[in-house]
């Protein structure tokens, strides 16, 4: 009886913190880039932007200062295109 007390204010205090979380989570804004609708008319043509588009990878200096990725790729990032 004394081993589920433990268990269970753990298990509120990781609930307290992802609550906390999730407004900051949800507070931060996904970039937007508009390109021409030619540019992504083919879903296999590649986009390069700086890699600082992508919140997700931005700080990852292992990869280049310049990514070419799909536009499906560059959702995968955090990063929403949309046509002109």
């Amino acid at each position: 009886m004394f081993a589920q007390r433990p268990l269970a204010s753990i298990a509120t205090a990781a609930a307290l913190v992802v609550g906390l979380a999730m407004p900051a989570i949800a507070a931060a804004k996904t970039p937007v880039v508009i390109v021409p609708a030619s540019v992504i008319a083919n879903p296999d043509a590649k986009l390069c932007m700086p890699r600082s588009t992508s919140p997700i990878v931005a700080k990852d200096k292992s990869l280049p200062a310049t990514l070419c990725q799909t536009v499906e790729a560059w959702a995968a990032h955090g990063v929403t295109v949309k046509a002109k």
